[in-house]
């Protein structure tokens, strides 16, 4: 994953930097079984009124922030774009900057309608799937890759639910935002029922999505834009004690203590990985977590 260049040295900035060594050093890899029946997921966010020319593939996810503003005429731009492009499945969720969609937000700070009347309402949304705290179950037509060659070739159908969520800590006046403090509660409110919760949030919210890989509920795609400093890709084994600890670092969950005990949860793993396989009783595991953005050209 290619990391952004800074200079930038915050409080706790060592431990954080032994806490990404060791990580480095236990390096769990993910072992997620491949599906045959492939599904392309093309995954931006924060265009910022820009329209940049995207890859194909079968869905489409704007994870955040299509507009500077926020107002109606940037927004319905912004949908005629994402419900001109050729996938099968165009996906957005909104972010801090749309202001237009959080009618909470609009009541408190009527100036933010930039003088006009019209409302999230009026918009034309093509055939874009808004998501707000909600979920939607695709089916998706797939090609099979491998198939017996007496076998006609005869599309499958792939199933896949996606949860999108705007909501982010708050910092400054924008809309969709919660009291970082009051985190936990409101990500333990969201809806139980689908597997792929979306869209960044806070310390709470990978809280929760360890609770739900423990209940068996993972997702298996998480998309979030909102940080440009963050953009990028990377496999993420949720259920690991080492990353568990080196993100307690990293959100400030944890001191010294908490680093000395990695080298000691890395040596545990590997001895539990050479059981695992002795025995033959290592699990598949391992989820794909994405961070992505995309400001164009």
């Amino acid at each position: 994953m290619q990391q952004p260049i800074t200079s930038i040295k915050m409080r706790g900035y060592r431990k954080r930097r032994v806490a990404e060594a060791i990580l480095t050093w236990h390096s769990a890899k993910p072992t997620t079984r491949i599906n045959p029946n492939l599904v392309r997921v093309v995954c931006i966010s924060d265009t910022h009124n820009k329209q940049p020319v995207l890859p194909p593939g079968d869905i489409l996810i704007h994870a955040g922030d299509l507009t500077e503003n926020g107002s109606f005429d940037e927004i319905q731009a912004g949908i005629t774009w994402l419900s001109s492009q050729p996938h099968r499945f165009k996906i957005f969720v909104a972010g801090n900057h749309a202001v237009l969609l959080d009618e909470a937000f609009l009541q408190k700070y009527p100036e933010r309608r930039y003088g006009q009347s019209k409302t999230k309402a009026d918009l034309n949304w093509g055939n874009v799937i808004y998501l707000e705290d909600s979920h939607i179950t695709l089916h998706v037509p797939v090609q099979p890759v491998c198939q017996q060659q007496q076998s006609p070739l005869t599309p499958a159908t792939r199933k896949i639910t996606v949860f999108g969520s705007p909501w982010t800590p708050q910092y400054g006046i924008s809309a969709f935002q919660y009291p970082p403090a009051a985190g936990a509660d409101h990500w333990r409110a969201a809806p139980r029922s689908p597997r792929l919760p979306h869209r960044a949030g806070c310390p709470y919210l990978l809280a929760e999505l360890r609770r739900r890989y423990r209940r068996r509920q993972p997702p298996s795609l998480h998309v979030f834009g909102h940080i440009h400093a963050a953009y990028g890709h990377e496999e993420v084994v949720l259920d690991d004690a080492v990353r568990q600890a080196h993100d307690d670092m990293v959100i400030g969950w944890g001191g010294w203590r908490r680093v000395a005990s990695m080298p000691f949860l890395v040596l545990w793993a590997r001895v539990k990985g050479m059981l695992g396989s002795l025995f033959g009783e290592n699990e598949e595991k391992g989820k794909v977590n994405v961070t992505c953005f995309w400001i164009g050209d």
